[in-house]
């Protein structure tokens, strides 16, 4: 049964290719510098180690452990990762700021780029708090610590969300063909 449902769907797709027709258009492809390339990994450790220490530090806090050092080492992670991020979209935005041609899509990416500087303030205050904390070993610290990185992933999944529309309803920073 699954290699006939595989069967199909092969034949479809050629299916598609033969009746989707072809228009006489020219088109001329976008093309984006290298440095593009650049931002997706970075922005990927971005996303995950916020969640991480999140994690980490809310398993502590509820099996009423005291943070260890393993908290401001993540907490470092995710201030370098956002940091590395940051710089490489800024730089991004440097290079490409000329070849996006909608101006929505111009929009959003200043509001992506204003948001991963607020993220980067964010993660900073939560490193701080994670130094001050094992500093001055109050608890206090700890709860403020984990409010600031819960504060720090839902702005993380806002970003993701922002950087999802530039790249899927925009193209921006995949080289696209456009008409003419």
């Amino acid at each position: 049964m699954k290699v006939l449902i595989l069967l199909l769907m092969f034949l479809f797709s050629f299916s598609h290719e033969i009746h989707q027709g072809k228009e006489d258009v020219e088109y001329s492809t976008i093309t984006y510098p290298a440095i593009v390339k650049l931002h997706p990994p970075a922005v990927h450790f971005g996303i995950v180690l916020p969640f991480a220490t999140l994690l980490v530090g809310t398993y502590h806090a509820l099996k009423g452990r005291r943070f260890e050092p393993l908290i401001s080492i993540l907490s470092f992670l995710t201030l370098f990762s956002l940091t590395l991020s940051l710089l490489t979209g800024y730089f991004i935005h440097e290079n490409i700021e000329g070849i996006i041609p909608q101006k929505p899509a111009m929009d959003l990416l200043h509001l992506h780029q204003k948001v991963g500087f607020v993220l980067l303030f964010i993660s900073s205050i939560g490193f701080l708090t994670a130094v001050l904390y094992h500093i001055i070993k109050r608890s206090v610290l700890m709860y403020l610590f984990l409010i600031v990185n819960l504060i720090l992933c839902i702005g993380v999944w806002y970003q993701g969300y922002l950087g999802g529309r530039l790249v899927y309803e925009y193209s921006v920073g995949v080289p696209v063909e456009v008409k003419r």
